[in-house]
This record gives C-alpha cells, structure tokens and sequence, in this order.
C-alpha cells in the first residue's frame, strides 16, 4: 500500500544501503556546462554510480552530460580495452554483444581513441590483458590500469627492436689453379714483372734444377666469387600491427591485425613461426623468439597465422635489403622496451587523443564545439568515464575541450584526457533492476552508432545469485510543477546488480509536513512546496530514496500558436512546459483556459470547441501566474484554387494550405500539383508551418551553394541551426535537388524533433513491399512518419523510397502534420 502522510524514513537500514534513483541540484552551476537543472544518480555495482546531467552553458545553450563514477580498485571489477581485430570497426552495441559472448558482464563502457577511418587503426597504444594489440600510428600517451585496477596517465613510449642472422653477400678474390712451366733463365721475370703480375715484392717463384734449368711457377690468376657471410642483424621497429604509411618503416604484424598484413605495393616480408598463438603475441620489457620460416621479396599481402609474426617493409626502403636477407630456419629476437618505465606493470591500456590536464596541470585547451568523450581520474584513483551530446540543437550543443576539462575537473578529476568525439562519442550503461546487458544510453550525433576501433569497459565475470538484494526506484521525470502527477517505478536487482523478481509490494513514503502524495501504484503527485521533495521506497527489507524536484518558475509554449478550424470542430491545445533549459512535467489544467465567447468554448483541460458560425475569429487566452498567451483562432478555413488543382486528388490540401500563405503557385495561377519539388522547397513549407517564425535571425549555415542573394538563404539557415537538415557534406547543401520520398521523411521526423511534437503510432508493422529498399540512415524516419499516418504507400503497395516526391505530395504530408499538431477532430455527430 502507500501513505501520502507518513513518518520520514531515516531509521535503520536493513540488509540494502540505500540507491539513490534520483539526485537533483536544480539550479547549481558547474564549471564548463554552467547551470545544472537536474541531475540523476543511480548506484549500478557496488561503489559505481551513473549520473545524467541536464546543463545550460552560457554560450552554447542547452547541454546533456553522462558519467560514471568508478573506484575498481581491488575490486572484482576490472577494466578491459576491447580491441577486435587492429583493422576492424564495431558499434559500441557489438562490442557488448562480444564481451558477453566471452562470459564477462559488462556495466558500463565508452568509445575509445581516434582512429584511422580508412584503415581501422587506433592512434595510441593498445595493451590487453598484457598483451600490446597495437602500438599505434601515433602514440603519445595512454590511460594504464594495472592488476589491482588502478588508473594512471603513462607515457608511451616503447621501443621495439628485431635481432636476427642475415646471409651479407662478400666478394672474394679466388686463385686460379694454372699448369706449371720450365722456361729459358733469360726469361726470369724481372722485378717490375713481378710487380705488374701481382707479386708486389718483386720476388720470383723460380727454383734452380740440376741441369740449369730454372723452373717457375707463375702467379695463379685471381677470381672474384660472391660469398654469404652469416651476420648479426639489428634493426629498429617502427610499428606494430600499423599498416604501412609514409615512412617506409619496418612493421611487424601478428593476427591480431589481420588475416594479413594488407600490404598492396610491392613489399619484403619474412614470416616467422613463433610456436604457438601465445607466443604470437608481443608484452611490454619482454623478448620473444621465433624461427624464419620464408622470405618473401616482392610479393605483398601475405597471409598471418595463428602461430605467426610477419615482417614487412616496402621494397623501396632502407630495410628492404637486409630483410629480404634473413636466414630461413635461423631464430630472431623481437624485444619490447619500456623507455619510461611506466607500462611495465600495465594489465590494460587505451590511447588518447589529448591530454587536457595532468594531475592539476593544465596541458591542452580548445574551443570548437563537439560531442564529447573523455576519461579522468580522480586524486584517490577512482575512474570517471564521461560523454556529453552534441550537434543537436534543442537537445545539446557539446562543449569546447576547455570547457569539457573545467567540468570533469569540477566533478573531482585532476587527470582528463579527450578521446574520440563528434560522431563516434557513445556511453553503455547497465542500469541497475532494468537492464540485463548494458545499452547506450547517450544519444549519438547522427542519430545511429558509429563504427569505432576500441573502447574501454567495466566488466566482471561471476553472474549473481537469485536473491533480491537491491531496490531501485526510478521517475519518469525528475522535475515536476505543482500539482503535475510523475511516475515511480520500482525494481530489484541481486548481489551483482543484475535484474531479479521483486517479491514483495512497494510502499511509498513522503515526508509529514509535505502535501505531495504518492498513491499504490507509485504515482506521485506533486504538492505545493517549491524544492526537493523525498520520497522513501521499502519493500521488505530493501530500501531506496527517490527525489523530485518541484518548481514553479516556469516557461512554456503551447503545441499552436495560430489555429484555422473548420465550424464546429474541436483542437485539443496543449502546453509543454520547462524550467530553464530541462523540460519539467506538467498538466494542462494547472494553466487557466479561455477564449473569445463568439469563436467557442474552451475546458480546462485546453479542449477547444469551435462555434458553428463560419468567417468568423477571435482569441484563445492561456496564463499561467500572469504569463498570458495569445492563439488567434479563423473559424471557416479559406480555400484557393489553382487551374491545375480544381479535379485533382490534393485539391482540398493544397488550397487550404495556400490560403494559410505555406504553400505558393507558379505562376499564371498553375500550382503544377504532380510535378517534383526541390529540398529547399520542402524546408520552406516545413518552416511557414510555424507561426510568427523570423528566419532572418538565424546564423549562416555556411554552404557554399546557398548564397546570401538566393530566396532560400534564410531557411536553409534556419533548417540547419535547428537540426532539420544537414548538407551533403560539410559545405554542400544541393538547394534545387530534387527531394525523395524518403529524405522528405527525414526532414519531417527531424521537424517534429526541433518543435517537439508527439506524433501519434499506429502500432502496425510498416506494409509496404519494398521496404529493403529504403536506405539504412532513413528506415527509422521512414518507419515513423508512416507509421503517424503522415506517409503512407502507393496503391500498388510499395513506398518508393528514393522516388521522387511531388508538388501535391509534399501539400498532404504538410497538412496532415498540421492537424497532428494542432489536434483537430472531427466535429461530433
């Protein structure tokens, strides 16, 4: 059951320490993200909570944060760097799925450092479980844990070396064996013969025989013969599982990077067999052997075994020679040496892109304004992982990297590095009681996850037990205006966090002096007292405590602004409400309702009646605590017919739409109903849809075919600003393209996105017969809009995605979300 009038649960704890669901500072500010209008806590595994902040920067208006704070220090939770293959991509969702295939349960995780786009390749060091995955195209510096858990900022700055034997071709000079003479003494070589014919000591070979003879034996003629001289080779490696790139180094590639070294110039490569797969694998201050198994001079690409290193460099470069010149069979060492000292312990490492401060040192600053993914530590060790959204207007800007910095240093960090942000920044959380494998909880930039090379997660490997060992109390929003009704939900989790059967009922608590209520089924109905409002949480044993925070100091807008309704029909008018930048619950009876006597009536709840009387107008009146608001009203909704409309199947849409001024003929009043439209055109319908829009305020989006002088320049600026549209790339809008069917579902999902609108869901799975092929980037809008009844399919049953859209078309999709959003009903019968 549940009390709205109760003692204050404080007393004893019993066998659970408390989870807080919900922590609010309403109103506080922090430096970097400034004012915080909520924030939310949860506990997900022992000394490990997540946080959601909702913030508005100074500057960049409204910013959303997410970290985890962390201490797995000695703890069964252990850090892990999660590398696939060195050249592969994965969305943070696969690497999930793969560590969970593997048995480790993972809690939270994040994207991890740049990489290369064309190849895969991470820019900093990767160490798992000891191994080194990669040494990185660029490394500077990582983010080490060693075997007790515990974080540190490492230089890295390893040195990898090969020693082996190599054949070093030698020219010698050979005698020639020659026949021996007996000659005249007058024909004894004088001394400068001896000389000339290579006996430089001007002696002769001459023996004195018993006759008088003298017999000589003339020098042998030398040969020149190439030997191979066994040699110690030493030589430096410049990479490790990196492919090659600009500076003709020596690579050294295992199957961690590939099934092979993707080599594709003409190269010199050496397999080496290192005896097994353990052995195949490169840790930091050790040296491993192999033995020569083939040299390959001028072929590229070459396959990497289980068992096998590969050797690589390009044909062209200093080491080619001596490469190609390695003994099969012989035995070469590759050693790792830690120069600084810092890794020899590392049991994980992950590369940064920047380190921004170092142990309270300021080392990096940045202004541009991103999505953001970063790591810091705190002075006692524990971790913070962190990831704020951006490039959504409405939602969230993203942050600068100094003001990234000042807000993980005002969280407690003095150690922060930056990783790999914009698109590819992306938080998992495992939330405690809800969630059996962790999930994004972020919300990526372009709208899907991006492919990335690594990351890094919390992770533990023995599942919990049945028992209910934990509560966890959750709201649906944590701000609420007085009298606004938010829901609670409660869960149980086990020793491990894991989600378990709750048993037992939920009883809710609120303080005494508090005239708020919560009533059986957890609703909880904001009193009249402005602040934090506690609920306590029991069921058996286990105990939670949930926060809401309840203001007054509000703004709001109403779903319409400028209503045109046919005689007798209502509008049901709601009011979305926020406290600052963060959207607060509310109802639309808390808001006092009225209009004009002649246009109609008007309830409490917003629901507008028409009158029956054609041609006429007046005002509907919304206030809240003196913040009047005025929606003109035009009962009986003018029609203009074009020459080209009058039989045509759009007729009623697109007249009423030209009467309103949102959609224009071309000319010689010819509308030219069937034939395509452009992107600009469509934009411009979507923002006359808005009532009393000043598009000259917006900032130039910066396209380069979209000049100041054309007509659509405002618009295109205010659909890019409020996230509407994007360019076909960074520069490059393509005004006068002719729009598709599915890009007009995007920029319409987008739309009611920026202005908030709650479309309504069929429920039915989308029946059109060429849904494969709609584009992956399109299928989630295309699936909504049709789903809302705003698109829908042709009779023959496909949608033609990438057909093109008409005139007409783009009349009824715009005059069906008008009604959507002005909540017109058929008048009752």
């Amino acid at each position: 059951m549940a009390f709205r009038k109760s003692r204050r649960l404080t007393a004893v704890i019993l066998t659970a320490a408390i989870l807080a669901a919900t922590f609010l500072s309403g109103f506080t500010y922090q430096d970097g993200i400034g004012s915080i209008y909520y924030e939310t806590e949860s506990e997900i595994f022992n000394d490990v909570t997540c946080h959601k902040q909702l913030g508005g920067h100074s500057v960049n208006g409204i910013e959303r944060a997410y970290f985890v704070n962390a201490d797995i220090q000695n703890t069964e939770l252990m850090p892990y760097v999660f590398e696939g293959e060195v050249t592969g991509t994965y969305t943070i969702d696969t690497m999930v799925n793969t560590l969970e295939s593997q048995g480790y349960h993972v809690i939270a995780g994040i994207n991890g450092d740049l990489y290369d786009t064309a190849t895969g390749t991470s820019k900093g060091l990767v160490i798992h479980d000891g191994k080194i995955k990669t040494s990185g195209y660029a490394p500077e510096y990582v983010i080490s844990f060693d075997n007790e858990g515990a974080a540190s900022l490492q230089r890295a700055d390893l040195e990898y070396t090969l020693k082996g034997m190599i054949n070093v071709p030698t020219t010698v000079l050979i005698p020639q064996p020659e026949p021996t003479q007996t000659t005249d003494p007058s024909s004894v070589f004088t001394t400068d013969s001896a000389v000339q014919s290579g006996n430089p000591d001007g002696q002769t070979n001459s023996i004195q025989t018993d006759n008088g003879k003298v017999e000589m034996n003339e020098p042998p003629a030398m040969t020149k013969q190439i030997i191979y001289v066994p040699t110690e080779y030493n030589a430096a490696i410049g990479f490790f599982n990196v492919p090659h790139g600009e500076s003709k180094a020596l690579h050294l590639f295992n199957r961690q990077f590939a099934s092979s070294t993707r080599t594709n110039t003409t190269s010199v490569e050496v397999i080496l067999d290192a005896g097994s797969p353990e052995d195949a694998e490169l840790s930091v201050d050790n040296t491993f052997t192999a033995t020569v198994v083939k040299v390959i001079n001028g072929n590229f690409n070459t396959a990497i075994g289980e068992n096998q290193f590969v050797l690589s460099t390009p044909g062209d470069s200093s080491y080619a020679v001596q490469l190609a010149q390695l003994i099969p069979g012989s035995t070469v060492e590759i050693s790792v040496n830690d120069r600084t000292g810092g890794l020899e312990d590392s049991k994980e490492a992950i590369g940064v892109y920047y380190v921004m401060c170092d142990n309270g040192q300021i080392v990096s600053n940045g202004t541009n304004v991103n999505p953001r993914t970063a790591i810091g530590i705190k002075p006692d060790g524990s971790l913070l992982l962190y990831v704020l959204d951006g490039r959504q207007p409405n939602f969230s800007a993203g942050l600068g990297l100094t003001d990234m910095m000042k807000h993980m240093m005002a969280l407690g960090c003095s150690t922060v590095v930056n990783m790999d942000g914009g698109g590819s920044s992306a938080m998992v959380i495992r939330e405690g009681g809800i969630d059996r494998q962790a999930a994004v909880k972020n919300s990526p930039s372009s709208g899907v996850q991006r492919k990335t090379t690594n990351g890094l997660f919390l992770v533990y490997r023995d599942k919990g037990g049945t028992k209910a060992e934990n509560l966890h109390t959750y709201v649906n929003s944590p701000l609420a205006m007085p009298g606004a009704d938010v829901q609670l939900t409660t869960y149980a989790s086990n020793d491990k966090y894991e989600p378990v059967q709750l048993r037992r009922g939920v009883n809710y608590f609120v303080d005494n002096d508090s005239d708020s209520y919560v009533d059986e089924g957890g609703l909880f109905t904001a009193g009249s007292n402005i602040g934090t409002e506690v609920i306590d949480v029991e069921s058996g044993n286990l105990n939670a405590t949930v926060k809401v925070d309840i203001q007054d100091d509000i703004t709001y807008t109403t779903n319409v602004q400028n209503l045109v309704i046919d005689p007798g029909k209502t509008a049901d008018i709601n009011v979305t409400a926020k406290f600052g930048y963060a959207h607060i619950t509310s109802k639309d009876n808390l808001f006092t309702w009225s209009c004009d006597p002649n246009i109609g009536t008007i309830d409490e709840n917003g629901l507008y009646q028409a009158s029956s009387e054609t041609g006429i107008s007046g005002n509907i009146y919304v206030d809240y605590k003196g913040d009047k608001k005025t929606i003109p009203v035009q009962i009986g909704a003018p029609m203009i017919d074009f020459n080209d409309t009058t039989t045509h199947w759009a007729r009623e849409y697109i007249g009423r739409l030209a009467a309103r001024g949102i959609v224009n003929g071309m000319g010689e009043n010819l509308y030219l109903p069937d034939d395509p439209l452009t992107r600009a055109q469509f934009l411009t319908m979507l923002a006359k849809m808005i009532y009393g829009l000043d598009t000259i305020q917006t900032a130039p989006a910066g396209f380069t075919d979209v000049p100041e002088t054309e007509w659509f320049y405002n618009y295109i600026n205010w659909g890019f600003e409020n996230g509407i549209v994007r360019g076909i790339d960074d520069v490059t809008f393509a005004p006068n393209e002719r729009i598709t069917r599915e890009q007009m579902a995007i920029m319409l999902d987008n739309f009611t996105r920026s202005n908030e609108m709650i479309l309504p869901e069929s429920g039915a799975d989308i029946a059109v017969t060429d849904i494969a092929l709609i584009s992956p980037w399109a299928e989630e809008s295309v699936n909504k809009i049709i789903s809302s009844g705003i698109m829908s399919g042709y009779p023959e049953g496909d949608y033609r995605p990438q057909g093109q859209a008409t005139r007409a078309e783009a009349a009824t999709v715009i005059y069906k979300l008008i009604n959507i959003r002005d909540n017109i009903a058929k008048a009752s019968q």
